[in-house]
């Protein structure tokens, strides 16, 4: 197996793993996100067409460690994350296009339930 083939295989599980983890709500998400979007962070660097959700993903992190109960700004971020994540799928390998496109909505679905 390439390297392509490895980090496309890992991707899908970080996917499934992400999925899982917000299908459950977000009292189910809150105990692997940290992980999680470490996870994440530490995939998509590197990746010139990821900047933006990378740096999303660190301010998000960020504001989760350091324990900051700004719902507001959590929502907006989530918001932002499901746009892009959405917006990524159009250019993504058949296989992920599905899954990200159910990232995208679980991302701003936890933001409305949020926001209230």
């Amino acid at each position: 197996m390439d390297n392509f083939q490895s980090q496309s295989s890992q991707g899908t599980s970080q996917l499934d793993t992400t999925l899982n983890a917000l299908q459950g709500g977000l009292s189910n998400a809150a105990g692997v996100a940290g992980p999680n979007i470490a996870g994440w962070i530490k995939t998509l660097q590197g990746h010139q067409q990821f900047s933006e959700i990378t740096s999303e993903l660190q301010n998000l992190h960020d504001a989760l460690r350091s324990g900051a109960s700004d719902t507001g700004a959590l929502a907006r971020s989530l918001s932002t994350l499901g746009e892009q994540t959405s917006k990524a799928a159009e250019s993504a390998t058949p296989d992920a296009q599905d899954k990200l496109r159910q990232l995208g909505q679980a991302l701003s679905s936890a933001a409305g339930q949020l926001r209230g």
